[in-house]
């Protein structure tokens, strides 16, 4: 019987951690949902009670998921008086196509979790659950938001028998980020931040966002943003400490810091560039090099073994292959030029001659 190998877990890229850190927190989850889902029916959520719910879950055949983040919290339902509605987040900083499955995988789940935990019994209505995907790439979100959409075409009478799901995508480069009702939202302002296409904007959009954010109102949910700042810093301008990274508050400082930064990374990046140009331009000369070799051996012994073209192939040393095209000139056989593993080719006119 073989090894059963536990699923690989998709890597968490250092965008999710990102998000994952910020909206742990539930007024930026508030403050998401009450921005960015402006239906009527979020005036019926009870945002006191949100609550946060572990996102790790274990299936029937005991294999472990994990989604990234889920709220839940009450809300006022028409015929009776409240019902939890979860929230469940996904930060994506990619298009996905198969993200709808990706989702109904993990409602499943959270379902399968609530009915164990809540030991809910024929008759017992299951909770509301929403997926949420945050999509901070810079190309459009193209992935189908409906389940249905990624199946094969069939008939209405087989296709309505297929399992549902849709969902809701926040694509942050492609969100109205300046409507006047989102100028007091937090997660507002960060999203601001993470899309800023000028790096040299961010001290500015971050001292807008610490505006927001008396210290003596909520040092929580303060340090949260900082951390997430830092962080965004770091990503942005690789290899920054956080000594380097002053008060964030001060915009002034903070600007002549970035210019610092920015200056740096393109000194950094023309000095790769001119590396990445001399290495480019060496392999192609090398590669032009052993063209002419192959292309001269070719004309003297003609039809060359594959096994002697891969041998030239491997020659990196400009040196070595100078040499050879020298030598190759007056060869009498490839073997006279070292190149072994061939039959003992000798030169087209000589073979000729022997024929005679």
């Amino acid at each position: 019987m073989g090894i059963v190998r536990p699923r690989r877990r998709r890597r968490p890229s250092e965008h999710d951690h990102g998000y994952k850190w910020l909206f742990s927190h539930p007024t930026v989850a508030e403050e998401l949902v009450r921005g960015f889902l402006g239906e009527d029916w979020v005036q019926r959520l009870d945002f006191s009670s949100l609550e946060r719910i572990s996102s790790s879950f274990v299936s029937a055949d005991l294999r472990e998921r994990h989604s990234d983040v889920i709220w839940r919290l009450r809300f006022r339902g028409e015929t009776r008086d409240w019902f939890y509605l979860y929230l469940l987040l996904e930060f994506q900083s990619t298009s996905y196509h198969f993200m709808a499955v990706r989702l109904l995988s993990y409602v499943s789940l959270l379902l399968e979790q609530i009915i164990r935990s809540e030991k809910l019994k024929a008759g017992d209505p299951l909770p509301a659950v929403l997926p949420l995907v945050i999509h901070n790439g810079k190309r459009p979100w193209r992935a189908p938001r409906n389940l249905r959409r990624l199946f094969v075409p069939l008939p209405s009478g087989l296709r309505r028998r297929l399992p549902q799901l849709s969902y809701h995508v926040l694509d942050l480069s492609r969100l109205d980020l300046t409507r006047r009702g989102l100028a007091r939202n937090r997660t507002a302002a960060a999203f601001r931040i993470e899309t800023a296409e000028d790096l040299v904007h961010l001290p500015r959009l971050i001292q807008r966002l610490f505006r927001l954010l008396p210290p003596e109102e909520d040092p929580a949910l303060r340090q949260i943003f900082e951390v997430w700042c830092r962080a965004k810093l770091r990503r942005d301008f690789p290899g920054v400490s956080d000594l380097e990274i002053m008060d964030l508050e001060e915009a002034p400082m903070l600007e002549e810091t970035v210019r610092e930064w920015e200056k740096k990374l393109r000194q950094e990046g023309r000095r790769e560039g001119r590396q990445e140009g001399r290495q480019e331009g060496r392999q192609e000369g090398i590669k032009g090099m052993q063209r002419i070799l192959l292309r001269l051996m070719s004309h003297r012994f003609g039809r060359l073994p594959q096994s002697v073209r891969r041998q030239v192939g491997r020659i990196t040393s400009v040196q070595r292959l100078e040499e050879l095209t020298q030598r190759a000139l007056g060869a009498k056989s490839l073997q006279d030029l070292g190149l072994g593993g061939a039959k003992n080719l000798t030169p087209k006119a000589s073979r000729h001659h022997s024929r005679q």
